[in-house]
This record gives structure tokens, C-alpha cells and sequence, in this order.
């Protein structure tokens, strides 16, 4: 079941107690909007003034790639989909269904004005994306 944000219908949602974003997962681009916690993780980057929403998508390169192994134009899924923690930085990341890839986008990159995203490309996804969210998760204030 999908969810309406300014009218617009979204495959779901994602949210974390410590990271100020709700993530909406649309089939082709992901929408970060900002959201009051009550405590920011400790490894989310700091930022002045209010926090900007940000629209993701896969870079032309990365749609490119992925259509010529695919056959197909790049989906997100609802599952494999949200936030961890990537070389010390908070991402926000997704598995790329029936591929080795793990798009994921730097909040510190994001904050910066830099929305293209990186990739990682594992022989197991799924376990790499698992991977962030336990790191994400393991370095959280108790």
C-alpha cells in the first residue's frame, strides 16, 4: 500500500528515531523531507539554518549502466531501501533489484550541494545494505 505526501503517491516511507528525514521511495527517485527528532544521531553532519529537502536519483551514468545489464530502466524497491552508515558518513541507500548494486547518496555530500550518488557493487546487496543499517544502527547514542 503507497503513501500520498503533497499529493503525490509514493511506494512507502522510511524513518529512523535519530535521522531528521522521512525517506518517500517513488519507482524512480527517492524524496528526503525534513522531520523533527529528538535526538540526531551522532555521526549525522551538522548543518546550518533549516534542512533542505532533496530529490535522488541514479546519475545518467548509473540509469545507463544499469538499462544496459538490465534491459530495464532502474526501479526502487520497497524493500532495501533507507538509511546506514557508509565509510563513517550517514547515507541514504537502496539495493537495485536483480543487480549487484547499492546506490547510496552522502547526507554530508547532500548538505554540500552534491546530489549525485556513489555505488558500491557487491556480489550480495542485500548483505552490504544490511551491513550499513547494522553500522548505522551500532554507533547510535544508547
Amino acid at each position: 500500500m503507497g503513501v500520498t505526501f503533497e499529493s503525490v503517491e509514493y511506494q512507502c516511507s522510511v524513518i529512523r528515531p535519530d535521522i531528521p528525514y522521512t525517506l518517500y521511495v517513488g519507482k524512480d527517485h527517492l524524496l528526503l523531507v525534513p522531520r523533527e527528532v529528538a535526538k540526531v544521531h551522532p555521526k549525522f553532519p551538522s548543518t546550518q539554518g533549516p534542512l533542505p529537502r532533496f530529490k535522488l536519483q541514479l546519475s545518467h551514468y548509473w540509469t545507463k549502466t544499469y538499462k544496459s545489464a538490465s534491459g530495464r530502466d532502474p526501479v526502487f524497491p520497497t524493500r532495501g531501501v533507507g538509511f546506514g552508515l557508509e565509510e563513517d558518513e550517514v547515507v541514504v541507500a537502496a539495493v537495485l533489484p536483480g543487480t549487484g548494486y547499492v546506490p547510496h547518496w552522502q547526507f554530508s555530500d547532500l548538505f554540500n550541494g552534491d546530489t549525485g550518488n556513489l555505488m558500491d557493487e557487491s556480489s550480495d546487496a542485500d548483505a552490504d545494505f544490511g551491513m550499513m543499517q547494522f553500522d548505522l544502527s551500532q554507533t547510535a547514542r544508547p
